[in-house]
């Protein structure tokens, strides 16, 4: 079982200085091998925040134009499905996916706000 620096037997709880976790060290340095599940997937959400950014504006520009998936999907060039993945966050574009939403938002927010 790996044990994690707040599970050392050594640790103790204190009241004074209000914290209950143990000092940490220079030398503690957390790889993603070593992080639980929960750490893991928190990480991926960090490193995929700015395509779901991406995702959010363009979801929010196909609505402030008033067209459907399909016609985001073939505007775009992906399958319907694919684009409703990823505007449902159930999948990440990978990075041609993501220069094509990217394109997509730059021309139809040029042309919406301009």
């Amino acid at each position: 079982m790996t044990r994690y620096p707040w599970q050392h037997p050594t640790a103790s709880i204190s009241n004074t200085g209000g914290s209950n976790t143990p000092p940490h060290t220079q030398s503690q340095v957390y790889q993603p091998e070593s992080l639980d599940p929960d750490h893991a997937r928190l990480a991926a959400m960090e490193q995929n925040e700015p395509k779901r950014r991406l995702i959010r504006d363009a979801a929010a520009l196909r609505k402030l134009r008033g067209i459907t998936q399909a016609q985001m999907a073939k505007e775009v060039g992906v399958p319907h499905r694919t684009l409703e993945e990823w505007l449902q966050f159930r999948r990440m574009p990978k990075a041609p996916g993501t220069t094509l939403i990217r394109r997509w938002v730059d021309m139809h927010r040029n042309k919406t706000t301009g």
